[in-house]
C-alpha cells in the first residue's frame, strides 16, 4: 500500500501502550491514549483507521469507547485487547478481533496487518459495488454495441475486472495467512462478529 493505514492504541497500562506503539511504528503511523476519554478526543481529530483497544480501563471502558465509535459510523476496524476471557457477553460486542493479554510483538503484527487487510477488501467492495450499478445502467439504457465503442466503458469493465480478482486475492490471503472467515467478518454482508475457536 502507499499509505500506511492509522492505528490507535488504547490503554490505560502506558508502558504497554507504548510497548505495542513502538512495535507498530515501523509499519503504521500509530497514536496513543492512556484513557477512553484521550482515545475519543484522537479519533474526533485524527483519521483513525484501526484500533488497538483495552477492554478494562477506569473512567470510560473500551466497550463504551467501542459504542461510541461504532455510533460514528465509520469503517474502522476494532481489535479488542484484555486479559479476561471472554464470556457469552461477546456475542453482543461489535468487535473485529480479540486478543488476550499477554500479546507478543509477531501476534499484535500479525492482528494489525489482518485488520489492514479487511479495510482494503471494505474499500475495494465499496468501489466495486457503485461500478456495478453504473454498468448496469449505461446497459440498461443504451445499446451494447454503442457501448462498446466508448473507451470510457472498457475502462469501466477493464475497473470492475480488477477489483473482482483483487477482491478474491485478499479473500484467499485473509483464509490462508490469517485464518479469518470473511462471510462472518465483513460487516458489508450483514453479518455479526463471532468468536473464532
Amino acid at each position: 500500500m502507499t499509505q500506511s493505514n492509522t492505528v490507535l492504541i488504547v490503554d490505560d497500562e502506558e508502558n504497554l501502550a507504548d510497548l505495542f506503539g513502538i512495535w507498530l511504528q515501523e509499519h503504521f503511523e500509530v497514536h496513543v491514549a492512556y484513557s477512553g476519554e484521550d482515545a475519543l478526543q484522537l479519533f474526533a481529530e485524527e483519521p483513525i483507521d484501526i484500533v488497538v483497544l483495552d477492554r478494562r480501563m477506569p473512567g470510560l471502558s473500551g466497550t463504551e469507547v467501542l459504542h461510541s465509535i461504532r455510533k460514528t459510523g465509520r469503517a474502522q476496524q476494532v481489535i479488542m485487547v484484555t486479559a479476561v476471557r471472554p464470556t457469552e457477553e461477546l456475542a453482543a460486542i461489535d468487535v473485529d478481533d480479540y486478543l488476550f493479554k499477554p500479546i507478543d510483538r509477531s501476534q499484535l503484527l500479525r492482528t494489525v496487518e489482518a485488520a489492514e487487510l479487511v479495510l482494503t477488501y471494505d474499500e475495494s467492495l465499496t468501489e466495486l459495488f457503485s461500478l456495478i450499478n453504473r454498468k448496469a445502467t449505461l446497459e440498461a439504457y443504451i445499446d451494447r454495441a454503442e457501448l462498446q465503442k466508448d473507451d470510457r466503458y472498457s475502462d469501466l469493465c477493464r475497473r470492475i475486472q480488477e477489483l473482482e480478482e483483487q477482491a478474491d486475492t485478499t479473500l484467499r490471503r485473509l483464509e490462508a495467512e490469517y485464518q479469518i472467515d470473511m462471510l462472518v467478518r465483513d460487516r458489508r454482508l450483514g453479518s455479526h462478529p463471532v468468536e473464532q475457536s
